[in-house]
């Protein structure tokens, strides 16, 4: 699928004209909203002499890889997104793009893998109701689950998302609600897909490494005529995990696409995923519950001499996944002024998940005594009993549905130059969702000899109590940028949002009482200042709100409270002031934004139910990110950021069972305050007489400071440094790559909930052999 970028190039002043017909029913929405802007444009027609010419707006920025994403400096890339035209440089927030040469650099074969370089992200493992432990990601500190998208259209699952059907990653930070709708409220996670494209291509892949790992990837596309084509990219992977006991992944995966009209001005692509995962779900090593009147932190087991191996959970334990998901997407330049676009999803999600989440602790919120092993573990005594929590798992069938379509329009009235772009959002979710129970209680052992095995003749069925949930969301969008100058610029832009949720749970008889339902309409502005004095500097300054309804993502555990269904929901704001620059030549990029978010939470997911309930919670994240990506040198490529967040919850909320005290003044869980990355290779083939191809000498360094993983302060994630390596070698054929990741074999956490900590794998070696044919 082609991205157009308004500032980049001009359009062709001659556009494949569209029948009525070829445009589909949904499309005559966008050019309702249009009419008047078209209106408009004809009122204040150029010069006789000039109506063939189109509308030039800001700075002109010329590339020629804009299109395909193929610069080093992804602040020429292109959003991937039509409701926000233009490319990275040009758009009033701060993003990071990770490109598919740094994918491949890294060997990163999961989503979180490909995220671990951008600092301000971290993933939260679900519990209670849900136990949701896939791709639970936080932006800047704040809950992003429900904020993952593929093509910009909602990725309604809970799952561990493989990337090899994936082009690149773009992280979105700040309230983006104007943008994408109902969350958002640190930022979104967009993957853009792999797609069909002219001209034939052919590859295969395998990789071998530690633990063992074992991957394959084909990627096959083929040229059907002068616009058609269609792709197939298929992966399986193998893989024990490194320095984790009884820890596996097992999955497979196929992307079919098929890509109409590429090459003009009218495409249609249509995208087919499904991945099936087989894994043992890591629940991590306890954090120690603080005992009566001690007033420290606590970290996880491991920090204290725990062994970092050592598996807690039980040989039951299990995590099948499947996922089908449909995407269409259809883009028409109509002509110089007007682009429509149409994009649809459909997809459904099954899980049944086993699991065994542990406590070391001495009595917990009422519930029954733990024994004594925060106790001894603080005295340091490691042979002391943990408890095994009495859940044992989930079940999960949901389906999503959703349609965008949005039009852009440039313009000019009384001198003043356009873009305006306004569309309708609308999405379904439904879910169902059980629990599992298992036929006797089962015991742990010991922190230095966890017990693997469950009771003789210990058997998992489905439990009684089922909730049904479902949700919809339609939502109105248009936003205009007008250059007051052609330097100059200002964006204004609303969307409103009608959001309906509702659950039930099944009685003891086994039926369905009614439904519990809450609605939430919510207006979403967004505003920014824009100056381009040339074409590679562009400052700015935005506000942007979102908002975060009640029972908000119920594929991914929300429900609406009973008692309090009618909430409100979390009001947020961002401000930011940035810059961005594009340097040497424009094949460095640089990018600086002071931002301040607030969060007014109206109402929090339980962790133990997952229902909505009331809190006056009110948390500030505000900081500072800088980052560096592209060619230093012709043979010298970098992708660097550091980001400063100062976070506080300006009035805390007692979280029950969890968080028993105020937490007023104290920092926003899983914010750590600084976090620094680079990724850089260097290519040595030049230095080498005689030669081919090119030889990258590479590697990186990962930094971030300690978080809590709890508002109460109480459960800490320590800080820590990785470093990882890689050198490749590639021609036109033949590419051969050796990757270590964890270079130090440094004891670090991959994610936190409260009272556990999952560890990250230990150094790891892997080495990758492609071929194109």
């Amino acid at each position: 699928m082609q991205s157009s970028s308004l500032r980049s190039h001009t359009l062709a002043t001659a556009r494949n004209s569209l029948s009525a017909s070829s445009i589909s029913a949904g499309l005559a929405t966008g050019l309702m909203l249009l009419g008047a802007g078209k209106a408009q444009a004809q009122d204040s027609s150029p010069p006789a002499d000039k109506q063939d010419a189109p509308v030039q707006l800001g700075p002109v920025r010329v590339r020629a890889d804009n299109e395909t994403g193929n610069s080093p400096n992804t602040l020429h890339h292109g959003t991937q997104l039509d409701r926000l035209p233009g490319d990275i440089q040009g758009t009033p927030q701060t993003i990071t793009v990770i490109p598919q040469a740094v994918i491949e650099q890294q060997q990163a074969t999961t989503i979180d893998q490909v995220l671990k370089y951008v600092p301000g992200v971290t993933v939260a493992t679900g519990e209670g109701g849900g136990g949701m432990n896939g791709d639970a990601f936080r932006i800047r500190g704040f809950d992003a689950k429900g904020d993952v998208y593929v093509d910009g259209l909602r990725d309604f699952g809970a799952y561990v998302r493989d990337s090899f059907a994936v082009e690149s990653v773009e992280v979105f930070k700040g309230s983006t609600s104007e943008s994408f709708g109902n969350g958002s409220t640190g930022g979104v996670i967009n993957q853009t897909s792999k797609t069909a494209h002219l001209g034939d291509s052919y590859g295969l892949s395998g990789t071998l490494g530690s633990g063992l790992q074992k991957r394959i990837v084909a990627d096959v596309n083929k040229q059907i005529n002068d616009t058609t084509a269609v792709r197939v990219v298929g992966m399986w992977h193998d893989q024990d995990m490194v320095d984790r006991d009884h820890i596996y992944a097992k999955r497979w995966g196929v992307l079919a696409s098929l890509g109409l009209g590429l090459g003009t001005s009218t495409t249609f692509t249509l995208n087919y995923m499904h991945q099936h995962d087989d894994r043992r779900p890591d629940m991590g090593v306890p954090i120690p519950m603080p005992p009566a009147g001690y007033t420290g932190y606590t970290l996880p087991v491991t920090e204290y001499g725990v062994p970092k191996n050592s598996f807690f959970g039980k040989e039951s334990d299990r995590d099948l996944t499947n996922v089908d998901m449909v995407t269409a997407r259809f883009h028409a330049e109509v002509n110089d002024w007007l682009t429509l676009s149409n994009d649809t999803r459909w997809a459904r999600y099954t899980r049944w998940m086993a699991f065994t989440p542990t406590i070391c602790g001495t009595g917990f919120g009422g519930f029954a005594n733990f024994g004594t092993c925060s106790t001894d573990v603080l005295a340091g005594n490691l042979n002391t009993a943990y408890t095994v929590w009495p859940v044992v798992g989930d079940t999960q069938t949901s389906t999503g549905g959703q349609n965008i379509t949005t039009a852009t329009a440039k313009f000019a009235t009384a001198g003043i130059k356009h873009e305006l772009i306004a569309g309708i959002d609308a999405y379904y979710q439904n879910n169902l969702f059980g629990s599992l129970t298992g036929s006797s209680p089962r015991s742990g052992g010991t922190l230095l000899n966890p017990d693997f095995s469950n009771p003789p003749g210990f058997t998992i069925s489905p439990a009684s109590g089922q909730v049904r949930a479902r949700a919809w969301d339609v939502g109105l969008f248009a936003s205009d940028q007008a250059w007051l100058t052609p330097t100059l610029s200002v964006i204004a832009g609303l969307r409103w949002d009608s959001y309906t949720a509702k659950s039930t749970t099944q009685a003891t008889d086994g039926s369905f009482p009614p439904y519990t339902k809450s609605v939430t309409h919510f207006l979403s502005p967004k505003a920014s200042l824009n100056w381009e004095p040339t074409p590679g500097q562009h400052y700015y300054f935005s506000y942007s709100r979102s908002f975060t309804p009640a029972g908000q993502n119920v594929t991914c555990e929300g429900t609406v409270s009973a008692s309090t269904p009618n909430l409100q929901p979390d009001k947020n704001y961002t401000l930011e002031l940035g810059g961005k620059w594009s340097l040497i030549g424009e094949q460095l990029g640089a990018t600086a934004a002071l931002f301040r978010t607030i969060k007014n939470t109206g109402s929090y997911s339980d962790p133990l139910t997952g229902a909505s309930v009331p809190s006056g919670e009110r948390d500030r994240v505000q900081g500072i990110e800088l980052g560096l990506t592209g060619k230093i040198t012709k043979a010298w490529e970098i992708q660097a950021s550091y980001s400063y967040y100062d976070s506080k919850i300006l009035v805390g909320a007692p979280l029950s069972v969890f968080v028993p005290v105020d937490t007023t003044g104290n920092q926003v869980a899983y914010v750590s305050k600084n976090n620094a990355a680079v990724w850089t290779s260097y290519d040595i083939a030049p230095l080498i007489r005689g030669l081919p191809g090119k030889l990258l000498i590479g590697g990186g360094a990962n930094y971030r400071s300690h978080y809590n993983a709890d508002p109460s302060q109480i459960y800490r994630i320590s800080g820590a440094t990785t470093f990882d390596g890689m050198i490749s070698w590639e021609d036109n054929r033949y590419k051969v790559t050796l990757n270590v990741t964890n270079l130090t074999n440094a004891l670090t956490y991959t994610s936190a909930f409260f009272y556990r900590a999952e560890v990250a794998p230990g150094r790891a070696f892997t080495g990758t052999v492609a071929v194109k044919f």
